[in-house]
């Protein structure tokens, strides 16, 4: 009897120590989908605190590190699950790809529970803070880390002589380009196109058409 009590508290402190791994695995997929959360994106706390639980428990069973196992057959199993889940999230639309950050989060925060359950700490937790310094400071305002986005605004105005340059002098740019010209019973309007890397507000345009009655429409698209 003694000598099954004996068994049975070593493997219970395994197991402890396997909970705990599972437990850091968790603490790290909440606080890289607490970031996605905030952000409002389409996978965010659960999916990530889920996905780096489920890798962190089938790296464990799968007996990494154990002699006679072969735990490499269950991680590429594990990989090529979390491609599938982050294929699923990217989407094409108005010739752009969507969700490319979110699938590679998702399939980053599933290396982070396999290093979890694995016993690498260390490495587990460092990589979690470095992905959220990736976020934090890909997203700051700053113009050193700022991605620059393309802005096409089509404008429908007046004609006149100095139509154009009114518009330069508006949008602070150049390069205006007039791209049709059109009668109809009020006059003559053209229709204008400029591009700029600022990020145009609906408010903004809203304020800029008020300020200026020669501009009777603008429509934005963002590349």
């Amino acid at each position: 009897m003694s000598e099954l009590l004996s068994e049975f508290d070593f493997n219970f402190g395994n197991e402890l120590v396997y909970l705990l791994r599972v437990i850091c695995a968790a603490i790290s997929g909440f606080l890289i989908g607490f970031e996605r959360k905030y952000r409002m994106k389409e996978a965010g706390l659960r999916t990530h605190t889920i996905v780096a639980i489920g890798s962190a428990l089938f790296t464990i069973v799968s007996g990494f590190g154990l002699e006679g196992t072969d735990p490499a057959r269950i991680a590429a199993q594990i990989v090529t699950g979390i491609g599938f889940l982050g294929a699923g999230m990217i989407v094409f639309r108005k010739n752009t790809l969507y969700g490319l950050t979110t699938a590679a989060g998702i399939w980053a925060t599933a290396g982070i529970g396999m290093a979890m359950g694995a016993g690498m700490y260390v490495l587990g937790f460092s990589v979690t803070i470095l992905l959220l310094l990736l976020q934090f400071f890909s997203h700051c305002k700053s113009s050193l880390f700022a991605q620059k986005k393309t802005t096409t605004l089509l404008i429908e105005c007046e004609a006149s002589e100095d139509a154009i340059e009114q518009i330069e002098r508006i949008f602070d740019i150049e390069n205006v380009q007039r791209s049709k010209l059109v009668k109809d019973a009020q006059g003559h309007t053209m229709l204008l196109t400029i591009e700029s890397f600022k990020d145009w507000s609906v408010e903004t345009l809203l304020r800029i058409m008020k300020e200026n009655p020669f501009i009777k429409k603008i429509d934005n698209t963002e590349i």
